[in-house]
């Protein structure tokens, strides 16, 4: 079994926020308009600096 760590946790939040702004739509299926896209992808790349951070501390 693995155990989840904030890097794995980070890492699926990083996938669902992509997913969801490559698919125009939030998990739900409620669909995302141009703003929501743009501010998942940028969630997306906040996210990918704060692992890259993490990682760099462990």
């Amino acid at each position: 079994m693995t155990q989840l760590t904030t890097a794995l946790a980070l890492r699926a939040a990083i996938n669902v926020l992509r997913d969801s702004a490559e698919s125009r739509r939030m998990p739900s299926g409620e669909p995302l308009n141009e703003a929501g896209v743009e501010h998942h992808f940028e969630a997306a790349d906040v996210l990918e600096d704060a692992l890259s951070t993490l990682r760099e501390h462990e």
